[in-house]
């Protein structure tokens, strides 16, 4: 038997929204009224918005003052016509195919050690986490502190040893090695 890690899991669309509208909730009366007038109007492409969301990023994507090259590539290889098929325009409401997803009834059937990793800052709540990992028997969560949705990359060596750590206890319960 193995073991699964889900990093920064989204598992249910209405969980993951509802984080982000208290996230939302706790910014900046500026910022905050300029997301919620943008997700009014759809307006998705003005500027204001644009740079509200990545102030929203810096707080609950990535906390590093500067990204790693890792993380600019992704966002530039991005398939914008996908994900807004998947989630649409708003980066906090999703009305996309994915609306009303919610694999969580689905958890339990999972039927080896499973870690849950977030940032203490990541758009999936550490309560949200905790809450998918009560679905599972054998499951534990991580919350790595200051880090927040790419805590892997914010907290890599804390991650790796956690990870380890985790691989090597289930490795050790099955009798599985070198994994």
């Amino acid at each position: 038997m193995a073991g699964l890690v889900l990093s920064e899991p989204m598992l249910n669309s209405s969980f993951w929204a509802a984080d982000q509208k208290a996230h939302i909730a706790k910014l900046s009366p500026s910022l905050r009224n300029t997301i919620l007038q943008v997700e009014a109007s759809g307006a998705f492409d003005s500027p204001a918005y644009q740079d509200a969301v990545m102030e929203y990023y810096r707080q609950h994507v990535c906390r590093l003052k500067r990204w790693p090259d890792c993380l600019n590539r992704t966002f530039t290889k991005v398939n914008v016509p996908l994900y807004q098929y998947m989630w649409r325009p708003s980066e906090f409401t999703v009305t996309g195919t994915l609306k009303g997803y919610d694999c969580m009834a689905r958890l339990k059937e999972i039927a080896m050690p499973v870690l849950f990793t977030c940032g203490w800052h990541d758009e999936a709540t550490p309560e949200t986490v905790q809450n998918f990992c009560y679905q599972i028997p054998d499951a534990e969560i991580h919350v790595f502190d200051d880090a927040s949705h790419e805590h892997h990359l914010e907290k890599t060596e804390e991650y790796l040893a956690v990870v380890r750590s985790f691989l090597a206890q289930t490795d050790h319960a099955t009798g599985q090695y070198g994994v």
